[in-house]
C-alpha cells in the first residue's frame, strides 16, 4: 500500500480504462473491464437553474432543477463523485427515485427515456477539495479530472448535465472517435 507522510494509508487499485464516446454508461464500462460497478446516493435537492445550467439543459434561467449527488465505485474503490442536474418538471421526484435505483440509466428509463447519448464532454484538471477527498478516499491536494458533460435524448433534447470529479490516479480516459 502506498503511503503519504501524514495522510494515512491508501489502497492502490488498478486504473480503470474509461472510454469517452457518444454512449457513455459507467456500469457498462466498469463491467466490461471485469469489475463490479456500484453507485452510492449521497443527496438530492431542488434548486433553481443558473444561467449556465439553464443553457446546458435548454431551459429558462430560474427553472426548477433537481440536483443529485452520488459516488460511483469499481470493486468498492471510489472512482468519481458526480453532481447531476435534471429538469424538475420533466423528472419529478428524480432524487427519491435515484436514491432507490442508484443508476442514471435506470432513472431515465423510469421516465420513458430508453436511450440517450453524450452531446458534449469537457475535461479539465483540478485539486480535490475536502468534501470530495473524503468521498473519494483521497488525500487533500491530490489531482482530480473534472468532467462536465451533457446528455441528450434521441431527439437531441438536453436531459441531463453533470459535473463529475474522477480520482486521477484511479482512471484514464480513452477518447474514441466514430
Amino acid at each position: 500500500m502506498p503511503r503519504e507522510r501524514g495522510s494515512g494509508t491508501y489502497v492502490e487499485t488498478r486504473r480503470l480504462a474509461y472510454p469517452l464516446r457518444s454512449r457513455t454508461r459507467f456500469s457498462e464500462i466498469v463491467g466490461a473491464g471485469g469489475r463490479e460497478a456500484r453507485g452510492q446516493f449521497i443527496d438530492a435537492a431542488e434548486e433553481i437553474a443558473t444561467r449556465e445550467l439553464a443553457r446546458e439543459l435548454g431551459l429558462k434561467s430560474g427553472a426548477p432543477l433537481i440536483r443529485i449527488e452520488s459516488v460511483r465505485l469499481a470493486d468498492r474503490a471510489p472512482i468519481c463523485v458526480s453532481t447531476t442536474w435534471l429538469s424538475a418538471e420533466q423528472f419529478p421526484n428524480a432524487g427519491r427515485i435515484f436514491a432507490n435505483l442508484r443508476s442514471m440509466t435506470q432513472l431515465l428509463a423510469h421516465y420513458g427515456v430508453r436511450d440517450f447519448r453524450r452531446a458534449s464532454t469537457r475535461i479539465t484538471a483540478g485539486i480535490v477539495d475536502a468534501t470530495d477527498a473524503a468521498r473519494l478516499d483521497l488525500a487533500l491536494g491530490r489531482p482530480v479530472l473534472v468532467v462536465d458533460s451533457t446528455d441528450v435524448d434521441t431527439g437531441g433534447r438536453p436531459i441531463v448535465t453533470k459535473r463529475s470529479r474522477f480520482a486521477a490516479e484511479r482512471g484514464e480516459f480513452l477518447v474514441e472517435n466514430g
